[in-house]
């Protein structure tokens, strides 16, 4: 005598299975194109669905932004994770200067940022819609993110000459954040072009920025 197979968890792998295509079609889509310029139809052609069953999972087309934010933080926690995992102290060494360390930090800054723009375009669509999803959990990943700044103070102290590390790492941070974090928002960005700046000029000269921010001398 065979048992019956219990159909609910079964449906509920289906779901979620549905559901990652779904979001995972958003994200190629939204390499090409903005958010407000995509409809439902297209996230549901992409990732192979009928429409009708895409509203079992989203009732509309705006819950898809409030789905995104959590799947970029579960995301963000996971790159995360495997920063911390690294020893970041040693990673900083092989560069030999702090100029070179943040000649690296701002490249890299720059290229995740780059890679990742259409993500981050639709993200800050969704937290500026849904500011009460911007909760507490964001402010323990923001900072999170700032420990490998710490590592840095901490493997050029001798030439780094700012009084308070930890507000200097935070505002590091901060200036990697915002300096190219417009790139993503503001591709079409016509102030970069009007101050006649490249993506090459953006990094050397935040390197050159930051750099003299840290060794400059103190009274």
């Amino acid at each position: 005598m065979t048992t019956p197979t219990d159909p609910a968890p079964q449906k509920q792998a289906r779901a979620l299975k549905t559901r990652a295509k779904l979001m995972a079609a958003l994200e190629r889509l939204l390499r090409t194109r903005e958010f407000e310029e995509i409809a439902v139809a297209d996230i549901a052609r992409e990732a192979g669905v009928a429409v009708g069953s895409v509203y079992s999972h989203f009732r509309d087309k705006p819950a898809f932004l409030a789905e995104l934010l959590t799947y970029w933080q579960v995301r963000l926690e996971s790159r995360l994770e495997e920063a911390e995992a690294q020893d970041t102290a040693a990673l900083f060494r092989q560069f030999g200067s702090l100029r070179g360390a943040l000649d690296a930090v701002t490249r890299a800054v720059s290229e995740e940022v780059a890679a990742t723009a259409h993500m981050l375009r639709a993200v800050h669509t969704s937290a500026r819609l849904n500011p009460a999803m911007a909760d507490g959990r964001w402010q323990e990943l923001t900072v999170r993110s700032f420990a490998p700044m710490q590592a840095l103070f901490d493997v050029f102290a001798l030439e780094i000459t700012c009084p308070d590390p930890e507000l200097a790492a935070g505002y590091l941070c901060y200036v990697f954040n915002t300096v190219f974090l417009r790139t993503a928002l503001m591709p079409r960005d016509t102030l970069m072009q009007a101050a006649g700046l490249t993506q090459e000029h953006l990094i050397a000269e935040t390197t050159e920025m930051i750099h003299a921010y840290l060794t400059r001398p103190r009274g």
